[in-house]
């Protein structure tokens, strides 16, 4: 792993490594598990909400915000927890909110993508 992180899109790299105690090796680790665990994220809630499990889809939504703070990828956040608390309520501007969710998660990835050399699948 490098010492010297690249440019990530979407993701307070200042913040986040705050948060690893400094350590470059260690957010590098903890971004790159981010990319594995939500490369296929998208998919995973759309499918979710074409089924009617708004459950699933809001949990998933839920554990994105969550991870998107760990990373300090602080948009991709608040689109989670729109989105989340969208599902929760059966709103019926989820579908906008998915969008704008999705928009956000394809910039942070690609950015983890492109700046580890990472292959999207």
């Amino acid at each position: 792993m490098s010492q010297a992180l690249p440019e990530l899109p979407g993701i307070d790299q200042a913040e986040g490594l705050r948060r690893m105690m400094n350590k470059p090796q260690l957010y590098e680790k903890v971004l790159r598990d981010f990319y594995t665990r939500f490369v296929d994220e998208t998919q995973l809630i759309r499918a979710a909400i074409d089924n009617g499990d708004l459950i699933s889809a809001e949990r998933r939504a839920h554990s994105a915000k969550g991870l998107a703070g760990t990373i300090s990828a602080r948009q991709l956040q608040e689109a989670a927890k729109q989105l989340e608390t969208a599902l929760r309520d059966g709103d019926p501007s989820r579908e906008r909110l998915f969008a704008e969710f999705e928009s956000e998660l394809n910039r942070v990835m690609g950015g983890i993508a492109r700046g580890f050399d990472l292959d999207r699948g």
